[in-house]
């Protein structure tokens, strides 16, 4: 987790499975009411309980006006979300939920 100028950069492990739910979230407590890019671009797996904090934050960051972006989601990423039914915003930055 990097904080460079009120921007919160937190790089996900390649592997999402429970045990890298407990880092997530207390990197994710870290940012708050910070904007948050989060780096996806190594995960070849991930659980649906780290996506659904994902979802969370993403949902939560933008009720307080903050940025949250997911950028260079890996193909894995991308189609675990979509299996999920996520919304296509989700992973593709600056989106809302409508």
């Amino acid at each position: 987790m990097t904080d460079t100028s009120g921007i919160t950069v937190l790089t996900l492990k390649p592997s999402l499975d429970l045990t890298a739910i407990e880092d997530l979230l207390r990197d994710l407590k870290k940012a708050r009411n910070t904007a948050v890019v989060i780096e996806a671009g190594e995960v070849s797996r991930v659980s649906t309980i780290v996506l659904q904090a994902l979802l969370s934050a993403w949902v939560t960051w933008k009720s307080d006006g903050h940025d949250f972006h997911v950028a260079s989601a890996s193909p894995s990423l991308i189609e675990a979300a979509n299996l999920l039914g996520l919304p296509p915003d989700f992973l593709k930055g600056e989106g809302s939920i409508q």
